[in-house]
C-alpha cells in the first residue's frame, strides 16, 4: 500500500542527503523508486491528488526508474498530466526527467 505520509517521509530523508554525495543518492533513489513502483496505480493516484508542486519537484527525480521497473503507460501519462498543473518553475524541472521516464518504456 502506498501511502501519502511515507511518500513525505522519504522526501525528508531525501532533503538531508548532499547533493554531491552520489551514493547516498544512489540508496535513497533505489528504495524510493521501489517503494513507489509496488502499486504504480496508488502512487499515481496520490502524485495526482494529494502531493504539492515542492514534492512533484523531488519525486520526478525517480520518475525514470519507476517507469523502468513498472514499463507502466499509465504512469508515463499520469506525470504528463501531473506537469500540465504545475506552476512554470516546477514544468521546466520536471520536462528532462519525463524524456528520461519516457526512453525506460520497452514497447
Amino acid at each position: 500500500m502506498i501511502e501519502y505520509k511515507k511518500i513525505q517521509e522519504f522526501l525528508e530523508e531525501r532533503k538531508q542527503i548532499p547533493e554531491n554525495w552520489d551514493e547516498g543518492n544512489q540508496i535513497y533513489w533505489e528504495k524510493f523508486s521501489n517503494y513507489l513502483a509496488s502499486n504504480i496505480q496508488e502512487t499515481i493516484n496520490i502524485l495526482e491528488t494529494e502531493c504539492t508542486p515542492d514534492e512533484i519537484s523531488w519525486i520526478c527525480e525517480v520518475f525514470d526508474d519507476v517507469a523502468k521497473k513498472t514499463q507502466s503507460k499509465d504512469f508515463i501519462a499520469a506525470i504528463h498530466r501531473i506537469h500540465d498543473k504545475m506552476p512554470e518553475d516546477v514544468k521546466k524541472s520536471m520536462e528532462v526527467d519525463i524524456e528520461y521516464a519516457e526512453a525506460e518504456i520497452i514497447d
